[in-house]
């Protein structure tokens, strides 16, 4: 009940006569309300709501009971069918931009790995960072803010990578949606002056991308790759900057200006590479496209990417990002290129070779005769083992120039209809899984802002959602004021009276949002135990 105002305040309901269904008994609202209440209860998935008690819940929605697992995924599956569940997503996400076109200035994009254990697919393999393994699994691009929180994600079973993504998918929504951008007038008169700035990791670092970026006036922030000199330590000095709704922080810093190309390109960018020397003295290297910004806003900016991993971690653990939600499978269309699996399998060879290659490369250059007096015995074994590591060098070198050489005549990209019978897949993220992504998004910015309020009034600020967790399972009376039209939420004392002094703070904003009950004219009034 207590996060009802924050997840209408973040839209949950704003749009919801989209979804609307004639002739149900759950109205669309209550199976909004039901289905976010439960990802704040951290129900990963459906299936467990069986172990929720119906009627408890179902009075927080305002009825006798939640609606059964059968019910909700009818529900979801009607929605998906109504409305395109992506059009819904993005309307969202332009208002949160527009609420707050501050931080919607500078955008983090990152790829999220969500890996497929199941049988019934041979889905395509890529890296996970996290397990340091190859393994099948889908890629969801997430768009965030400064603070870590999410915009809005693009669900991709065929990802042809981070730059691909940006340009072909992202950059005509943030041309659309991001607020206050600059006229072309005001672009014309500074050269330096830029739209937005995107943030990303190592997977977006290309010089060639960094100037197309540059031409349609669009900033970036990320690490340098391929750093091997150190900077003089006295180029380094201290700053101390404050990010939007953050704390000081003092970081020591350094820049140069750096010309950028790639091998055999044409295209050349001037830049900005920042240096953020740590404690113990590591360097980590920023480029940036930004002129505008300062070096230690810029700095601040790029290590904040950090809660955008904090934010995925967090999303794993506590709501299920990774769960699948449906087992239905939608069709990839033909046309899709992908990676030609007998080109990944070719090229797979031709790692392990090299890997056994440098091996044996290594051996024969450590092979050294160690005494000083040598016998004819020790030398003809010594001739004898260096020789047979020759072989297999020759051997290995003759394998990897054959695999070369099968490698150019098989196409690196084919489309999905040029693939063999036992190598076809099925997309396994549908629009219920991002329907359900969507519901979780708004309940993690409406926790999140809750959060923002009771943190700055307590001693470990990292404890903000803990406490809010304990929250959602207390026990509360409601009583209707029908004289008054109000619907007072009397919350049960917790178990600490320092925990009960900062749900009072937040028990204070909320009544002042005065937000009313939906489908009622009742306004929602909350209170602590007998204060």
């Amino acid at each position: 009940m207590i996060a009802i105002p924050s997840l209408i305040g973040q839209g949950l309901l704003r749009y919801e006569q989209d979804f609307e269904l004639p002739g149900k008994y759950y109205p669309t609202s209550s199976i909004f309300l039901a289905l976010s209440l439960l990802s704040l209860l951290r129900i990963k998935n459906l299936s467990e709501v069986e172990a929720i008690p119906a009627g408890e819940l179902g009075r927080a929605i305002g009825l006798d009971r939640i609606p059964e697992v059968k019910t909700l995924r009818t529900r979801i599956a009607n929605f998906c069918e109504l409305l395109d569940v992506h059009t819904w997503s993005h309307k969202l996400s332009k208002d949160w931009m527009e609420d707050n076109s501050q931080l919607s200035a500078v955008l983090y994009v990152d790829g999220h790995v969500k890996t497929y254990y199941g049988k019934e697919k041979n889905l395509p393999k890529r890296y996970v960072s996290r397990m340091r393994l190859a393994l099948s699994g889908t890629t969801d691009y997430w768009v965030n803010d400064v603070l870590g929180q999410p915009y809005f994600v693009i669900n991709k079973v065929i990802s042809e990578g981070l730059i691909k993504t940006i340009k072909d998918e992202l950059l005509p929504i943030f041309d659309k949606d991001i607020p206050n951008q600059p006229t072309d007038e005001q672009l014309e008169a500074d050269p330096l002056l830029n739209r937005y700035m995107l943030v990303f990791d190592r997977e977006g670092y290309s010089p060639d991308f960094f100037y197309d970026l540059w031409q349609q006036r669009i900033s970036i922030a990320t690490y340098r790759k391929n750093v091997t000199e150190k900077w003089d330590e006295a180029e380094f000095k201290e700053y101390k900057g404050t990010l939007p709704y953050g704390t000081e922080q003092r970081v020591e810093l350094a820049e140069r200006g750096v010309l950028l190309q790639n091998k055999g390109s044409k295209k050349k960018i001037w830049a900005r590479e920042i240096r953020k020397k740590s404690p113990s003295g590591h360097q980590t290297s920023i480029i940036t496209t930004n002129f505008k910004l300062s070096i230690v806003m810029l700095g601040l900016y790029m290590f904040a990417r950090w809660g955008q991993e904090n934010f995925f971690k967090y999303m794993m653990k506590e709501f299920g990002i990774d769960a699948l939600t449906s087992n239905l499978k939608v069709n990839i269309h033909t046309t899709t290129r992908l990676v030609n699996p007998k080109y990944r399998e070719l090229e797979s060879k031709r790692k392990k070779i090299t890997s056994k290659l440098t091996r044996v490369k290594s051996e024969f250059a450590t092979l050294t005769l160690k005494e000083q007096t040598i016998n004819e015995n020790k030398m003809e074994k010594y001739l004898s083992d260096k020789q047979k590591l020759i072989e297999e060098i020759e051997t290995y070198q003759k394998e990897i120039e054959e695999i070369k050489e099968q490698k150019k005549e098989v196409p690196y990209k084919i489309e999905y209809s040029q693939l063999p019978d036992n190598k076809t897949f099925n997309n396994v993220i549908n629009d219920r899984k991002h329907f359900l992504d969507t519901i979780k998004i708004i309940a993690y910015r409406a926790e999140t802002a809750m959060a923002n309020i009771i943190r700055p009034h307590m001693a470990h600020k990292d404890e903000a959602r803990l406490l809010l967790k304990q929250v959602y399972n207390t026990d509360a009376g409601l009583e209707v004021d029908k004289a008054n039209k109000i619907l007072n939420v009397n919350i049960h004392r917790l178990t600490h009276w320092k925990d009960d002094t900062i749900i009072e703070k937040l028990i204070e904003v909320l009544n002042q949002t005065k937000t009313k009950f939906p489908n009622t004219d009742l306004t929602l009034f909350y209170k602590l135990g007998s204060s």
